[in-house]
């Protein structure tokens, strides 16, 4: 079985829901989790997920509030921990800022971030050591692995189709042979977008080093903690 990771979007729909979410995570052996900071303009998240972050801004959960439940989540969750959010959230606080006031991660998941520009990212989150993680796509070029490969730690984050997340999820033998390119080469590949079930799951798995479950995840998690726990269990089986 490769590793399971799960996005959980920080105080959706709760704090208390999210926390507990995050202990049912960390009890039921996911491997690494996103925690989601909610953003104005999320150009990545399908429906789903940008009316849930839109519930949290509305609601006027801020960036103290992001911060102080990741860090919460950092002191339940034993394992390998990311935030995913957007570059302007990021950028406009100013890169080394931001590091310093969310405090130690195993990385920083930024949807928008273009290939060309994590070096400069990276250069201001080099005294806090966090990586941003690289995307790759069916269509990225030779050169976009060969950057993408160049410093990459944590995982790549293999993005299964184009588009925004949620929708179905299949894999056709060119993205496997895409997949298949850019593993052993120093770093686990991990599939994202699209996948809801055990199916999905195991058949991202027989292609990658793992996948991960966002906006599924979310929406278990809307019914109650009890089917979240039911679906990290169905997933584990």
């Amino acid at each position: 079985m490769g590793k399971l990771g799960i996005y959980l979007l920080a105080n959706y729909p709760s704090k208390e829901v999210f926390l507990e979410a995050v202990q049912a995570c960390q009890d039921l052996g996911v491997d690494f989790l996103e925690v989601g900071f909610p953003f104005s303009d999320p150009v990545a998240d399908g429906d789903a997920l940008e009316k849930a972050g839109q519930v949290v801004l509305k609601r006027g959960d801020g960036m103290d509030d992001f911060v102080e439940s990741f860090k919460r989540a950092r002191a339940i969750f034993q394992r390998d921990l990311y935030i995913m959010t957007y570059s302007n959230l990021v950028y406009s606080m100013g890169i080394a800022t931001f590091a310093k006031r969310v405090g130690p991660c195993n990385g920083l998941i930024l949807a928008d971030l273009p290939l060309r520009e994590i070096a400069s990212f990276e250069k201001g989150l080099k005294s806090a050591d966090v990586p941003i993680i690289r995307f790759l796509t069916p269509e990225s070029r030779e050169e976009d692995i060969t950057s993408a490969l160049k410093g990459a730690k944590g995982f790549v984050y293999f993005v299964s189709k184009r588009g925004t997340t949620g929708g179905g999820f299949d894999l056709d033998e060119e993205t496997r042979e895409k997949i298949a390119h850019v593993r052993g080469r120093g770093v686990d590949v991990c599939i994202g977008f699209g996948i809801q079930s055990k199916r999905d799951f195991d058949l991202a798995c027989s292609a990658a080093d793992g996948a991960i479950i966002g906006t599924k995840a979310v929406a278990e998690l809307e019914k109650g903690i009890e089917a979240f726990k039911v679906f990290l269990k169905a997933l584990k089986e």
